[in-house]
């Protein structure tokens, strides 16, 4: 089968969402399938998609205007370069094409080539906010979902959200996991308390999305000046040099930056509570391997974050992404703080009834069943 990867994602070189396309493509090329991929353009490829192209996966690019000179020549770059690309795609004529988008938008440009086309296709959406509404464009957006083989989302809260913003409901409409960075069959031991309590944000530093700034703050009120915590940062992003400032002025001396980290099981033989005060999400892919790991958590109810973490008994959920509702959340768990390591082993035996053990072998077997559906779909001569 000829199967087609389109990758809308353009704000980062390379995100989460990245996972399950990239990892899709790279099993059923391995099977022996024709597999080709389109990501955004950026001046040096990411290392995860040379490795695409290693084993064999035709990769291309496709122009998006942030890259562009003044607007007039960046829409003309644009315009040439998606055309090339559309063309392309329709020469390859493959019996489905994927289109990952990062947000609720992105692909509706290319859902438009392959109805033209006659292609099947199939959307993904990784992630959704209130704040993102289609306006002028919702009916292009509506004509992609509801032309999709198949729309997935990451959650059922992302779902519910876009059906809202575009005013009908998605029959086509189903859930997907995405593929996450720790053994299902290894949990990670607890740490030693030595007195001091280790909580880890794990994120890219964007406070727009992940509002670690709530965080900060909530650790810069007097109740927990002085008790035994330690909080680690894992991860960088733009926002980096704004906490680093308020760190410093707040004089907040257990908070840590620590970087990148690719070890995710590293990072919780060494840390009791997972802390995400996310303004919005999709499925946080740390919140599954924190659970698989057995740690707790503190999360908004943004996203999927309330689907699999309870409320009181494998963590705590923010009502709202606020500093008040946050802090409680944050003092509720601290009174709580005993009971870490139990809430941890529930959240374990959540991940192991809810979660499945390899995401990508389910949806690499969907994507072969709706690639499969357009030969049953033709017409007998």
């Amino acid at each position: 089968m000829k199967i087609a990867f389109i990758s809308t994602m353009c704000d980062w070189q390379w995100g989460g969402s990245e996972e399950l396309w990239s990892q899709s493509a790279t099993r059923l090329k391995k099977e022996g399938h024709d597999v080709r991929a389109s990501v955004a353009y950026w001046p040096q490829m990411p290392d995860k998609l040379i490795a695409l192209a290693q084993l064999g996966i035709p990769i291309e690019t496709h122009s998006w205007w942030h890259h562009a000179g003044p607007a007039r020549r960046a829409w003309d770059r644009f315009s040439l370069s998606s055309r090339r690309g559309y063309g392309r795609l329709k020469r390859f004529n493959p019996d489905l094409v994927v289109i990952s988008q990062g947000y609720n938008s992105g692909g509706f440009a290319w859902a438009k080539v392959c109805r033209e086309a006659g292609i099947p296709y199939i959307m993904i959406v990784h992630c959704n906010s209130e704040h993102w509404w289609f306006g002028e464009k919702l009916g292009e957006a509506v004509a992609s979902y509801t032309a999709a083989r198949s729309v997935f989302c990451v959650s059922q809260g992302n779902l519910d959200l876009l059906q809202v913003q575009l005013g009908e409901p998605l029959s086509n409409a189903e859930l997907v996991w995405n593929p996450y960075n720790v053994s299902p069959g290894h949990t990670a031991p607890w740490p030693d308390e030595n007195m001091r309590w280790r909580l880890a944000c794990v994120a890219r530093i964007d406070l727009a999305s992940k509002g670690q700034d709530l965080l900060l703050q909530t650790l810069a009120r007097p109740e927990w000046r002085n008790r035994a915590v330690e909080l680690n940062l894992y991860g960088s992003g733009p926002d980096e040099p704004a906490l680093r400032r308020f760190v410093a002025t707040q004089q907040l001396k257990n908070v840590q930056f620590r970087g990148q980290v690719n070890d995710i099981q590293a990072i919780w033989e060494q840390n009791h509570l997972l802390v995400l005060p996310s303004r919005y999400e999709g499925l946080p892919l740390v919140l599954v391997e924190a659970m698989w790991c057995g740690r707790p958590a503190v999360v908004t109810d943004v996203g999927g974050n309330a689907e699999l973490c309870v409320d009181g008994e494998t963590g705590f959920v923010v009502g709202a992404a606020t500093l008040s509702s946050f802090s409680h959340a944050m003092n509720r768990a601290w009174e709580r703080r005993e009971e870490w390591h139990e809430m941890g082993w529930a959240a374990r035996t959540r991940a192991e009834t809810l979660i499945p053990k390899d995401p990508i072998a389910l949806f690499c077997e969907r994507l072969k069943v709706s690639a499969a559906a357009r030969y049953a779909e033709a017409p007998v001569c």
